[in-house]
């Protein structure tokens, strides 16, 4: 069963192989408290890992399965499935009534294909009349070691449990040969909450398909601010997208992991190509419907589903529209770019502005 989709594909696309990297190098690199704290997981699963000649074997056969995965060819191009060659994304303005201030605000997507993506001329004309731009997280930082480390400290598990202790022993079974076959299982991911495994297989498969960029729309933008010397300002910080990428219960979590089967990457490829289709398209509700698992779920982890979109969408939809308005207010003349599934349905950062007295049009 397919289970996983772009909720998955947000910030994690951006770093999923560095996190795996330090993951495996944590034990020697103490730069920062955060990175100490998962040091110290580390360390405690080496020590367990040394007394236990089952873990050795694992650990052997984990090594196997890592240099045979890094080997792998990639066999799928995505612009094979893609259909819409020439972008038109979904673009707001948001106007304030009392001082006739105006936010432009982009819906983004964080994967793009490599070679059809390009920057349409309405959205350059935006980005070129504006002061500089408002993203979710400037994922470009994660490059630096210190930064990369504060963000998986977020998602370590630091009461002495593994992540044994949330799921039970087939979904972390099947967790891990997922990530074996993916070239990236290593033990020290026992220390990783389950919502963690969850971004990672998804965002390694990305891997897998040729010519699809996790560098998506606002990382471009973001490369063209600081090329032209625009001001970056970031709505989120590290520790609200790690949670927001990780808010799983675990029985939630558990029937992920437990569902998640390994597909044909041709299947993953057609996949992630009707997400980008629906964001090129500019249709933030067709995402949504693409995007949504709901249908998928036993109706006991409908409200645990719920729960998490509470925290992935909603609860950040609020927070972002308070920047939006802080903007307006201010007279800041910023372009603003968030996750499209941000605009998607009733509750979107687009429909909170309205119902707060600002005036909001899409943009044709």
């Amino acid at each position: 069963m397919k289970i996983f989709k772009l909720l998955c594909i947000s910030l994690a696309a951006a770093m999923s192989v560095s996190a795996v990297s330090c993951g495996r190098s944590e034990s020697s690199s103490k730069s920062s408290s955060s990175s100490e704290t998962i040091t110290e997981s580390a360390d405690t699963t080496t020590e367990e890992t040394d007394d236990s000649e089952e873990n050795t074997t694992e650990e052997k056969e984990t090594e196997a399965s890592t240099e045979s995965g890094s080997s792998e060819e990639k066999s799928e191009d995505i612009n094979d499935y893609i259909t819409v060659d020439e972008p038109t994304p979904a673009l707001w303005k948001a106007t304030d009534p009392e001082t006739g201030n105006e936010l432009y605000m982009l819906g983004t997507i964080h994967v793009v294909s490599e070679e059809k993506f390009k920057i349409p001329d309405y959205l350059m004309d935006v980005y070129k009349d504006s002061e500089g731009i408002a993203i979710e997280c400037d994922a470009r930082k994660l490059r630096d070691t210190v930064n990369l480390q504060e963000y998986l400290s977020y998602q370590v598990l630091t009461d002495g449990t593994t992540i044994k202790d949330h799921i039970s022993q087939k979904a972390y079974e099947n967790g891990v040969e997922m990530l074996k076959e993916l070239g990236m299982y290593n033990t020290l991911l026992d220390n990783y909450v389950p919502g963690f495994w969850i971004s990672e297989i998804e965002s390694l498969k990305l891997l897998k398909i040729k010519n699809i960029s996790s560098e998506g729309v606002d990382w471009k933008f973001s490369d063209l601010a600081d090329k032209d010397g625009k001001k970056i300002v970031e709505i989120e910080n590290f520790e609200i997208q790690a949670k927001a990428i990780t808010a799983y219960t675990d029985e939630l979590a558990d029937f992920m992991l437990s569902s998640e089967e390994d597909t044909p990457i041709s299947e993953y490829a057609a996949e992630i190509s009707k997400l980008y289709d629906a964001w090129a398209a500019g249709d933030p509700d067709k995402l949504a419907e693409i995007d949504d698992i709901s249908g998928k779920l036993p109706e006991e982890l409908k409200d645990d589903y719920a729960a998490y979109q509470d925290v992935m969408l909603h609860e950040r939809n609020k927070n972002m529209a308070d920047a939006a308005e802080g903007f307006l207010k201010d007279g800041k003349k910023y372009f603003f770019m968030v996750g499209t599934l941000h605009f998607a349905g009733a509750e979107g950062v687009d429909d909170i502005l309205t119902e707060r007295g600002y005036t909001v049009e899409r943009v044709k």
